[in-house]
C-alpha cells in the first residue's frame, strides 16, 4: 500500500468513525428528550408511518405532516377537533415524535398530567415554584396538550390553564391541542379568555370519521 492509499483510507476511516459517534450522540440526545417529554410508551409508537390515511382524514394528515416537516416556518400551532377515536391524538403524537427525532424539545400529555406536575409543586417539601413549572412548560419548542376539556376544571385549574396558554401566547410559542369539545363547550369548560387565545394561536383541524378503536 502506497502512502496516498494509506492516507485516503485513514481519512475515510476517521470520517466514518466521526459520523458513527455523531449518530450515537444524536440518539442519546433523542432518548433524553423523549424521556423528558412526559410521553407515555403507547404514544411513542404513534408516527406518520403508522397512521391509517383515509379519504376522511387525508387533509388532517397532510396538515400535520407539513407542520412537523416545516416546523421552523410555522406561525401558528394546530387545534385538532372532532369525535372520539378519529385520530387526533395519533397525529399530535406523530408530530411530537417527528420533532423529537430531530432534536426539538417537546412536552406531551393531557392537561390532567400537566396540571398534576404543577400541583406537585404545592408539596411543602417542594423547592420548585408553580411559576417555575409554568416557565418550564412554555420554554420547550412545542407543548402538546391532549384531550383539552376532559379534565375536572376547578377555578384553580382554569387559572393555571390560562397562565400556561397566556405565557405561550405572549412568547409567540407554538402549541398543538386535541379536544373532543366544540368551541362553545370548551369556552364554558376552561373560560372564554383562554379559548380566545387558543383560537388566535392555532389553525383548526377538524377530524371526521368513525371511532377507529370500535372499527378494530
Amino acid at each position: 500500500m502506497n502512502i496516498d492509499e494509506f492516507l485516503r483510507q485513514s481519512i475515510q476511516h476517521n470520517a466514518e468513525e466521526a459520523k458513527r459517534l455523531m449518530a450515537e450522540k444524536k440518539q442519546q440526545r433523542v432518548a433524553e428528550i423523549m424521556q423528558n417529554s412526559g410521553m407515555k410508551s403507547r404514544f411513542k409508537k404513534r408516527t406518520f408511518a403508522t397512521f391509517v390515511v383515509t379519504t376522511e382524514n387525508t387533509l388532517a394528515y397532510q396538515k400535520a405532516l407539513e407542520f412537523a416537516e416545516n416546523f421552523e416556518k410555522q406561525g401558528k400551532g394546530l387545534l385538532f377537533t372532532g369525535n372520539i377515536g378519529t385520530g387526533k391524538t395519533h397525529l399530535a403524537a406523530a408530530i411530537a415524535n417527528h420533532l423529537m427525532q430531530n432534536l426539538y424539545t417537546v412536552i406531551f400529555g393531557n392537561i390532567t398530567d400537566i396540571i398534576s406536575r404543577i400541583y406537585d409543586t404545592y408539596d411543602k417539601d417542594s423547592d420548585v415554584s408553580t411559576m417555575e413549572i409554568i416557565r418550564y412548560l412554555t420554554s420547550v419548542d412545542l407543548l402538546v396538550i391532549d384531550d383539552l376539556g376532559k379534565e375536572y376544571t376547578s377555578e384553580n385549574v382554569r387559572t393555571l390553564l390560562y397562565q400556561i396558554i397566556n405565557a405561550l401566547y405572549e412568547d409567540e410559542k407554538l402549541v398543538v391541542i386535541t379536544t373532543n369539545l366544540s368551541g362553545r363547550e370548551l369556552s364554558e369548560k376552561i373560560g372564554p379568555a383562554t379559548v380566545s387565545r387558543i383560537t388566535e394561536m392555532t389553525e383548526p383541524i377538524i377530524m371526521q370519521g368513525h371511532d377507529w378503536r370500535l372499527r378494530r
